[in-house]
């Protein structure tokens, strides 16, 4: 078999090829992608068997109940989307700017960097762009790096997930994020003069990232060091509002980043045990997909960032005991 060559990929695929296969992706089921584009269900399996002759392989198994993408053609897949979320910009920053605008930025952020050194770079960008568009997407590092190597968006302020992944994106440190519990302001647990354990902290309802999460991440492993069995009573949620609202509304905990904790704490609302979760997270900075040209508007906020992120950071108080203390038995929930 001859090798696949860039010239005959160019001259040979269609677009309406990538949309089969996403659409595909998406369904399982061919019938159901054939529906999608409007097609008939034998056109589809033709298009699929022509892709498939064309590239030498099977891009789906073909089982009784779905079609799933096979070890080869899951890469095949993959770039697919990455072709047509490129053409979906395009489109979009054309129309943009046709009708006057100046573009679009697409960016994701951890909930470390949303509330403190990303606002005040976006801000500063706006200034000197006011009619760039601006998208800011706030999730987990591991959710946002997908969108990212999916070209959903421009670049994410966050942390890389696994070590394999200096191999596909750019990463720029900015900084570190020590771990604090924080309760509402009359929790039980901020009546004593003791420093709670980990294992009387383990005991109390939770409020957590899911288990992908570096941050939760840092938490399961400061209760494995002690030998501490992980909480069962646990509500998983990425929304620091609702986070927040919930520590409020019952005599749960969560540890959070000492960025996201400023504003909170200033409204005196919330408190600080004195208790910090493991070594700090570390470092998050920008990541971008490696070998490829940034925008100028990427490179203008990236300026910001790092200018911004030189700053000294200011303390975070409303701390609820003195470190130091011994436990006391009045803590237990």
């Amino acid at each position: 078999m001859n090798p696949l060559s860039s010239a005959g990929l160019l001259g040979w695929l269609r677009f309406k090829h990538l949309v089969l296969l996403t659409t595909l992706d998406r369904s399982r089921n061919l019938h159901a992608a054939a529906r999608a584009m409007h097609l008939s269900q034998p056109a589809a399996s033709k298009m699929l068997r022509d892709l498939e002759g064309f590239f030498g392989f099977a891009l789906f198994e073909r089982l009784p109940r779905a079609m799933l993408p096979t070890e080869l053609g899951e890469p095949v897949i993959r770039h697919a989307w990455r072709l047509l979320n490129e053409a979906d910009r395009l489109v979009s920053d054309i129309n943009d700017l046709r009708a006057g605008g100046y573009g679009r930025l697409l960016i994701g952020a951890i909930a470390a960097a949303a509330p403190e050194i990303l606002p005040e770079a976006i801000a500063r960008l706006k200034r000197e762009r006011p009619r760039l568009s601006i998208h800011l997407q706030e999730q987990t590092s591991d959710r946002l790096l997908i969108e990212l190597e999916y070209k959903r968006l421009d670049l994410v302020i966050g942390r890389l997930t696994h070590v394999s992944q200096h191999n596909q994106f750019d990463f720029e440190p900015l900084r570190d994020e020590p771990l604090r519990v924080v309760v509402r302001r009359d929790h039980p647990l901020t009546r004593g003069v003791a420093v709670p354990s980990l294992a009387t902290l383990a005991r109390w309802p939770w409020i957590l990232h899911p288990l992908t999460s570096p941050m939760r991440g840092v938490f399961e492993t400061a209760l494995a060091a002690e030998g501490v069995t992980s909480p069962d009573n646990v509500v998983e949620t990425t929304s620091i509002q609702t986070t927040l609202q919930l520590l409020l509304d019952s005599d749960m905990l969560a540890v959070l980043p000492r960025s996201v904790l400023r504003r909170p704490l200033e409204s005196g609302q919330y408190v600080l045990l004195e208790r910090i979760i493991g070594k700090p997270l570390d470092y998050y900075g920008i990541i971008t997909r490696r070998d490829e040209t940034l925008p100028s508007t990427a490179r203008a906020l990236i300026e910001h960032l790092r200018e911004l992120a030189a700053r000294p950071l200011e303390g975070v108080t409303g701390e609820a005991a003195p470190e130091g203390e011994e436990e006391g038995e009045e803590m237990r929930p």
